[in-house]
């Protein structure tokens, strides 16, 4: 198993990549504030989507509403994975 502080490095940096342009919006003191909001709704997502799979769906389905916007999320979260767990 690889070490966990690797794991974590690269989950950190796949946040901060996902969050760029939000961050290169916001003041350089705002970025730990949000990087801890993104981190803390990917891990409440990813607690949904495991307790309660359909539930995931649905949310899914009413936060991004058309087709090609949750397609695109859906090749978003495919890169994520990649880049944390690959």
């Amino acid at each position: 198993m690889e070490d966990i502080n690797e794991e974590w490095r690269r989950y950190g940096e796949a946040i901060i990549g996902s969050m760029a342009e939000v961050l290169g919006e916001a003041h350089e003191e705002h970025h730990p504030v949000l990087l801890e909001t993104a981190d803390y709704w990917l891990s409440l997502g990813l607690a949904i989507a495991l307790a309660h799979p359909e539930n995931g769906r649905r949310l899914l389905h009413l936060i991004e509403t058309e087709e090609p916007n949750r397609k695109e999320l859906e090749a978003d979260a495919e890169s994520f994975l990649k880049e944390v767990l690959e």
